[in-house]
């Protein structure tokens, strides 16, 4: 079997293209004594043109013996012999078929029916025998049950990963926790080897679409134990790894007001001293670049800290009341400023510009743009003229509000995305740590799903941020989520928009980070499960067409009250997503699956240790067992 295995991936290598009939020499479709003569020219003088199929019966060398081989062809038309499949049936599956994935054209789902039951070695087998089609391509196989005796559609075993048939017989017993082979001469696990676990590489993906993006709050000054630029910039190559798109910057001008807010900036031409200067800035942006990243700067256009330059340099740029400036919400540490003033929107405006010139962004996380201090019209101008100004440029536009709910003014002012808000503090919030009904989340999606619809602009989702993470008292997953982080961290990712990571969500850091004092990040508080999760997660999102933003969902049944189940479809891409919510271990029944084969990318039974991946044959109605809380994605082929 190693011999056959070896001399088709040697012919495969050397031939440009391999004899389609055997013994056909010369690759002219036909067995003539022209092939005898050009094994002839390969043997005595050493003529390469046909070397690669003048091994004519494989034994690993050309000798007498292939011009023997030709001429049995020629004379006798005698063909080689072509292995067959024979599967012992011990698990009392009670019929049987197989399935070869993933060349298209060959027999599609459930697979070839066997032919009849053969007797080998004291054992009773089924016999598979395979058309033409099958050979000398690397298949995985996949025997199912067939379902005819026993009305059981949703068993499946993967039995040979990249193999290739050649003019052995294989001989497999299968039961319900695996298989073996029976061949004396091929050791499990040498020449055929398992398919349910095979290596999953998630790493350095990148997005297929810009609507497949993944975007990342990051703290300058949180993110690193110096807390600058420069220290961050080394960095970047891990959020280039983990597949980030788009690197949001927290604020970073000179900080004032005298509680040290990052939102209470001094000078909006400035960078705080603390992280660096405008050119480490630059250099940072300049290398997410390389990296294939965008990096887009968190504006603050509602205010200024109380001790800002244009406080004295421009007092007419504020607001005042009873002739002394205002502090918005009551916030001591800011002024508002006075959108009623076009030399303020000038003002400003040349700050937005400044920083595309100086430090070459990608765009803006716009704060408080729900405050009624700014008129939607001052964006409806100042959108399109960043745009041409940073023509050639992808700009990006995120608004700091939900705008379906609580800003619907600004629905056609030109902003790419809003925040999810509603669906975040309004639903994943109030589902909590106690959260076990499938229907419940189910409805929340639905509604956010349905109001996400028709809409000039995509959403963010996410579960947590600067402010779920420090302010009302500080709350990280686990006080939000506890058990259903993992789940609900699926769930966002997956559901619908542009699913956004905190800094340090990606290693499941469980710290509350006061960004007033930018609290560092505790690296090592690795929690390997979420590590593992998000990196599969991103690598879906990037890999993925039907997880971009805005793509088809479907609701499928399930015959649990804790499970959600749903597809995403883009074209003939389809992804089904599994969640337990419940807190024990829970065999579902999912109903409205689309039929065929699906590698299953995340399980979350595994995925704590190992990043692997498995081929599931699925009915459309089919059988899953998920732990308490687990989840798992699968992508059809």
């Amino acid at each position: 079997m190693k011999k056959i295995i070896f001399t088709l991936a040697l012919i495969a290598t050397l031939a440009s293209g391999k004899a389609t009939v055997h013994g056909d020499v010369n690759c002219d479709g036909t067995v003539t004594a022209s092939d005898v003569t050009a094994l002839y020219n390969y043997i005595l003088f050493n003529d390469m043109t046909y070397a690669g199929t003048s091994d004519v019966n494989g034994d690993n060398s050309v000798t007498g013996s292939d011009v023997t081989d030709v001429y049995n062809v020629i004379l006798f038309q005698v063909e080689p012999k072509k292995g067959k499949i024979y599967i012992n049936d011990n698990a009392g599956w009670g019929d049987m078929a197989l399935y070869a994935w993933p060349e298209a054209g060959l027999t599609p789902w459930p697979g070839i029916h066997h032919s009849g039951i053969v007797s080998h070695g004291g054992k009773n087998y089924y016999q598979f025998d395979l058309s033409d089609s099958y050979y000398d391509k690397a298949l995985n196989y996949i025997a199912n049950n067939y379902g005819a005796a026993t009305g059981i559609t949703n068993r499946q075993l993967d039995l040979m990963s990249d193999y290739k048939m050649g003019e052995s017989d294989i001989y497999i017993s299968v039961s319900n926790d695996g298989y073996t082979i029976d061949n004396d001469e091929i050791p499990p696990g040498e020449v055929v080897v398992p398919g349910e676990a095979q290596p999953l590489d998630v790493d350095f993906t990148t997005a297929v679409s810009e609507k497949n993006r993944v975007i990342y709050e990051m703290n300058v000054g949180s993110f690193t134990s110096a807390g600058t630029f420069v220290a961050a910039q080394v960095k970047l190559s891990d959020l280039r790894k983990l597949g980030i798109d788009i690197v949001w910057l927290m604020p970073i001008y000179p900080r004032g007001g005298g509680i040290n807010s990052p939102y209470a900036a001094t000078n909006f031409k400035a960078v705080n001293p603390s992280y660096g200067t405008i050119s480490d800035l630059r250099d940072f942006v300049s290398r997410a670049h390389e990296l294939g990243m965008q990096v887009i700067l968190d504006w603050v256009p509602n205010h200024t800290a109380t001790n800002a330059v244009w406080v004295t340099e421009h007092p007419e740029y504020y607001t005042t009341q009873n002739g002394a400036m205002v502090h918005p919400n009551n916030y001591g540490d800011v002024y508002q400023l006075n959108y009623g003033n076009p030399s303020l929107c000038e003002a400003m405006n040349d700050c937005l510009r400044y920083w595309i010139d100086q430090a070459n962004v990608d765009g803006y996380r716009c704060d408080y743009v729900s405050s009624s201090a700014i008129p939607s019209s001052y964006w409806a101008s100042t959108i399109p003229m960043l745009r041409d100004y940073a023509a050639g440029k992808d700009l990006i536009m995120l608004a700091e509000t939900d705008i379906v709910h609580d800003a619907s003014r600004l629905s056609n002012v030109g902003f790419d995305y809003d925040y999810a808000w509603n669906f975040q503090s309004g639903k994943l919030l109030r589902f909590g740590p106690n959260g076990t009904s499938g229907s419940t989340l189910r409805n929340y999606c639905e509604s956010f799903i349905n109001e996400s619809q028709g809409l000039s602009f995509d959403r963010m989702t996410y579960l947590t941020n600067h402010d779920q993470n420090f302010n009302d008292g500080g709350k990280t997953l686990e006080n939000m989520y506890g058990a259903n982080k993992y789940v609900l961290t699926t769930l966002f990712f997956t559901i619908y928009g542009m699913p956004l990571l905190y800094n340090g969500q990606e290693v499941g850091n469980d710290q509350i980070l006061n960004y007033f004092q930018d609290t560092k990040i505790n690296w090592n508080n690795n929690d390997e499960m979420m590590t593992n999760t998000i990196r599969t997660l991103v690598a879906l999102r990037h890999t993925q067409p039907a997880l971009a933003c805005g793509t088809t969902t479907t609701f499928l049944s399930t015959n649990s009250s804790n499970v959600l189940a749903y597809t995403k479809t883009s074209g003939d891409n389809t992804v089904l997503i599994i969640l337990n919510l419940g807190n024990t271990e829970t065999s579902v029944t999912i109903g409205g699956i689309e039929a065929g084969t699906y590698r299953q990318w995340l399980n979350s039974a595994t995925v704590a240790t190992a990043l692997t991946s498995n081929l599931q044959t699925l009915a459309p109605s089919s059988t899953f067992s998920l732990p308490a809380k687990g989840y798992s994605v699968l992508v059809k082929q």
